[in-house]
């Protein structure tokens, strides 16, 4: 995994960085909404994916559940939204989750490529 956009960025990391930069970390629930999202829609099943996208962006994004979850990859969650958002068109919605997400965790970020895929989408 290729998560380096600079040279420079590469030398920012201190040793800790460095020993897990090589991984993908996710938290477990948002995890599970994402699948089953990409599951329902290569079934073909559009109630469930639809489902389960709205309980993607619900757990994200509820107020009520800020003080009883723990997202310590909240960067992860939303750019897994973003994704969600741009497989459905909705680009404006994906942009503003990596936008999101870029503000939490602005190096190292697949928010970073996302971003630029839905722009070359927009203007292309």
């Amino acid at each position: 995994m290729n998560r380096n956009i600079t040279k420079e960025e590469v030398t920012l990391r201190t040793n800790v960085e460095n020993l897990w930069m090589g991984s993908a970390e996710v938290d477990a629930r948002p995890f599970l909404h994402y699948l089953q999202y990409l599951t329902y829609g290569g079934l073909s099943d559009r109630d469930n994916q639809l489902h389960a996208l709205r309980a993607l962006g619900s757990y994200i994004y509820n107020i009520r559940n800020i003080n009883k979850i723990n997202l310590y990859h909240l960067e992860t969650a939303l750019n897994m939204l973003g994704h969600c958002h741009e497989m459905e068109g909705e680009y404006d919605r994906a942009l503003d989750n990596y936008e999101i997400s870029l503000g939490i965790c602005g190096t190292n970020n697949a928010a970073n490529w996302h971003g630029r895929r839905v722009l070359r989408l927009i203007s292309g």
